[in-house]
């Protein structure tokens, strides 16, 4: 069996070094086109290649949007392990973080044992407020 060989191409870095500079946001293949090429047509094949590249080899997560009509992505890093946590997504601000609990896991752990259900707790997302974003709603209020 041959080991799967990795290009680093231009674009693939480009595209890996703006996702790592963003974490906590995501981004649709469209929004990529253009923070990587200025223009949302040029290259567009290219970037979808390393994405789909990228989520296969665990750099980038996909998961669908808010309202479920289109994919987008976030920088994970080769460390990250999104499959065993949950994901807080802020309704305000848009940020994205890994909510690595381990009462969410507990959670995961009792509706399966209870209820039968098996969450894929990688493509969890509890939408809310961050904290920072109630910390300013609340100054707000003052």
């Amino acid at each position: 069996m041959t080991e799967k060989q990795t290009y680093k191409t231009g674009t693939r870095n480009a595209l890996v070094k703006y996702m790592a500079q963003h974490p906590d946001r995501q981004f649709t293949a469209d929004a990529l086109c253009v923070a990587i090429n200025g223009d949302a047509e040029c290259r567009k094949s290219s970037i979808y290649r390393h994405i789909a590249a990228l989520c296969e080899d665990g750099i980038l997560q996909k998961t669908r949007s808010e309202n479920g009509d289109r994919n987008v992505y976030q920088y994970v890093g080769e460390l990250c392990d999104c499959g065993s946590h949950f994901h807080e997504k802020c309704l305000r601000c848009g940020s994205l973080h890994h909510l690595k609990c381990v009462d969410s896991l507990r959670f995961a752990e009792h509706l399966l044992a209870e209820h039968g259900f098996s969450v894929n707790c990688g493509q969890s997302i509890l939408y809310g407020i961050c904290a920072e974003c109630r910390k300013k709603e609340g100054a707000a209020a003052q």
